[in-house]
């Protein structure tokens, strides 16, 4: 009898072995975007790969690199930056020191808009090039996994187009499986909208969510100057005064939208704000929630550290309702819990280490898959009130012993309306489409003579140039004459009288900057290019500058 026991719970032993071997890691995430653009803000507000705090993250996402639409190769968005001054390298060797951590590299972005990547993922030799490229960086500077930042497919208003959302589902299929066959367990995330129509207009739920190994839901930026009134931009639930679209526009329902449309609940990564949207109070004395804003003014006063209108990191917030410092009042949203502050008819809603403590319960009570942040360089990491780095702190104590539970699976043998799919054929990738002789000569070409790019990032080097190149030139805030003449809302970049220098939106503001000597900027690929590559524009060849 003693031996059949022993017998058994030795069986039982080894059967929970094989389960813990087959099981993946049920840790929750806690993904730390990281904007390669806080470098340049001045003083205190500059952010390095240094000051990212690799030990309370578990993916850190380097944003953002774009995609031509010339050669349909990866662009980067940012030369000196990522490349010259060896940004990827030093991004990507921050695993020699947390060995825990996946580097991740995003494409995308609000300002590289959506037309290019819908004309990309609507033809399969574009797709091919863009992955081709992709694989290369990948293995270069060695990369983790790759995360999708297209803002949005489908969007019309963003460039999009009625066929999106096929060609988008069909890309991250030949992408999955191209990765797939590097053998080198990359994996493939994606940013995603919570409102309603963004979903039905770009985005095969099921589908995706069953093809890629995170979604980082973007459940912030909910509210803003466009709303017409002061509110917070992540209120965690519906409260009695919203209406309309709005009355589902809140992290719970957004979250149980992507749910019923198909995706499990492991797999959603749930975003919080490490920044605040700011407004215009039409009266100081009407200074509540919903209080009416005015809209024309385009949001609060500038940040003395990210210089745009209506919005403030968290590190500028924390100054502002220190009564010593800013001396602003404080508020708490009850129901949708998050604090918002105001002095004089300045007025922001944001997040603070009580409220996102609140969300990280809800994360765990209802078996989300973790916590993302956008982003890990608006976080007090300078200390200016306290303790460094007191908001990502809260969702890694939060999130540390979190073991998230597996998602129901689905047990009808009759598929969902969101289960079928329009095409028959699954798209693959195929080896032999794998870095072709013209991606190759491209490739070669880009890196014997590397233009200045100006968005967000990625070309690969193995190690940091013998020369580094002066950093690109952010002039100054264009004047207020100037500025009602560029329309941020439509597009990223406008060209400069000066052949030599271009104006980039940064935040709904644009901003004068120089290209590197030797170039000048190329309105129509968007880039700092040379001199001989460009058509000619019409603007002055000035001397040094």
């Amino acid at each position: 009898m003693t031996r059949m026991v022993y017998m058994g719970l030795g069986m039982m032993l080894l059967a929970a072995a094989a389960m813990a071997v087959m099981l993946p890691d049920r840790k929750a995430r806690i993904v730390c975007y990281f904007s390669n653009w806080a470098i340049y803000r001045p003083g205190v507000g500059s952010y390095k790969i240094d000051d990212i705090p690799g030990d309370k993250c578990t993916h850190i996402v380097y944003s953002f690199i774009g995609v031509s639409n010339v050669t349909w190769d990866v662009l980067v968005l940012d030369q000196w930056n990522d490349v010259d001054n060896s940004g990827f390298a030093n991004f990507t060797a921050l695993k020699t020191k947390w060995p825990h951590i996946k580097t991740m590299l995003a494409i995308g972005g609000w300002g590289e808009g959506g037309k290019k990547y819908s004309q990309m993922a609507g033809v399969p030799a574009r797709r091919t090039s863009l992955i081709n490229d992709i694989i290369v960086y990948m293995n270069r500077y060695g990369f983790d996994g790759f995360d999708l930042d297209w803002e949005y497919p489908g969007a019309t208003d963003r460039g999009g187009g009625s066929k999106d959302k096929d060609t988008f589902r069909d890309f991250v299929w030949v992408l999955r499986d191209a990765f797939n066959k590097e053998g080198k367990n990359w994996e493939i995330s994606m940013a995603v909208p919570v409102a309603k129509f963004r979903l039905n207009e770009g985005y095969h739920v099921y589908e995706l969510c069953e093809s890629l190994d995170a979604i980082h839901v973007m459940t912030y930026d909910l509210r803003g100057n466009w709303v017409g009134y002061a509110d917070v931009h992540s209120p965690l639930y519906k409260r009695p005064f919203d209406q309309y679209a709005y009355e589902t526009l809140n992290v719970e329902d957004g979250l149980k939208l992507w749910v019923d449309y198909g995706c499990p609940k492991d797999k959603l990564i749930v975003g919080v704000p490490f920044y605040g949207r700011s407004f215009h109070l039409g009266s100081a004395s009407n200074n509540g929630l919903k209080a009416p804003v005015k809209k024309w003014e385009g949001g609060g006063d500038k940040g003395p550290y990210t210089g745009a209108k209506g919005f403030l990191a968290y590190y500028e917030i924390c100054e502002y309702i220190d009564p010593a410092k800013g001396g602003w009042t404080t508020k708490y949203d009850d129901v949708g819990k998050c604090p918002y502050a105001y002095k004089g008819t300045n007025w922001v809603g944001y997040e603070d280490v009580d409220s996102l403590k609140i969300k990280m319960d809800f994360i765990r009570r209802e078996g989300y898959g973790g916590a993302m942040t956008w982003a890990i360089d608006m976080d007090d990491f300078k200390g200016l009130c306290g303790p460094v780095n007191p908001l990502i702190t809260v969702l890694h104590d939060s999130m540390r012993d979190y073991i998230v539970p597996i998602a129901p699976k689905i047990t009808t043998t009759t598929p969902s309306w969101w289960q079928w799919t329009t095409s028959g054929t699954r798209p693959t990738w195929t080896l032999s489409a794998k870095i072709s002789s013209s991606t190759a000569m491209k490739i070669a070409i880009r890196k014997k003579h590397p233009p200045t790019i100006a968005t967000q990032a990625p070309p690969v080097v193995t190690q940091a140039p013998a020369v580094v190149t002066q950093a690109p030139v952010v002039d100054n805030i264009i004047p207020d004459q100037t500025s009602h003449q560029m329309d941020c809302s439509k597009q990223e970049y406008f060209p400069h009288p000066n052949c030599s220098k271009y104006y980039r939106c940064v935040h709904g503001e644009p901003q004068e900057h120089s290209c590197k000597p030797g170039t000048v900027w190329d309105n129509e690929i968007q880039i700092c290019n040379w001199p001989d590559a460009v058509k000619a524009s019409g603007c002055q060849h000035q001397r040094g500058t």
